[in-house]
């Protein structure tokens, strides 16, 4: 798989979403974007968020993550280096009023990465793996109608087993259940 080419197209795919989703809810006053650090995204994300109509408070979210990791224990193969792209989605409720809302929030984020190794003989080797995991967002948003939105928090994840064609787990993402704090910060559109 070529990394690269693949990573554009997604990442083309998500802008198009994107746009598509501002489209489809620009008719809501709680439509957001924001910068995320760590959480869904693993390292840093950008997201954009809206509510599915006016009268509630059930929305999603869409975005695109940059990971970059020298952990051992992302994948069974124990990279030295772990470097991609993740693209998170989920659904989520808010709870509170006046700008002050608890947000729980469900999702999975699909992930290509670029992995490096040393073998025995020192020689580098690169591969590409890709992989999911789910994720909870558990925290506190502040968002006024017209202004900043700042979210914190923590979200549970756990990574979702993928299958070859004969039944067999192909391991992609192999942490364990992990537990990342969340911070964004963002301004309604």
């Amino acid at each position: 798989m070529n990394i690269k080419n693949t990573t554009t197209k997604i990442v083309f795919l998500i802008f198009l979403s994107l746009l598509n989703f501002n489209l489809i809810h620009s008719q809501t006053n709680k439509a957001s974007i924001f910068g995320e650090l760590f959480g869904a995204s693993t390292t840093f994300g950008i997201h954009f968020d809206s509510r599915f109509n006016s009268e509630t408070n059930w929305g999603g979210r869409l975005g695109v993550g940059f990971t970059e990791s020298k952990s051992q224990d992302f994948f069974k193969s124990a990279p030295e280096r772990t470097r991609g792209w993740s693209f998170p989605i989920a659904v989520n409720y808010l709870l509170g009023k006046n700008g002050h809302y608890a947000e729980i929030g469900i999702g999975v984020s699909y992930g290509l990465y670029n992995c490096k190794y040393h073998d025995k003989v020192g020689h580098e080797i690169e591969e590409s793996k890709s992989g999911s995991f789910g994720f909870l967002d558990l925290g506190y948003r502040y968002q006024r109608e017209n202004g900043i939105v700042i979210r914190i928090g923590i979200s549970p994840g756990v990574a979702l087993d993928m299958y070859d064609e004969d039944g067999k787990t192909e391991h992609g993402v192999d942490r364990a259940a992990v537990i990342y704090p969340y911070i964004s910060f963002g301004f309604n559109l």
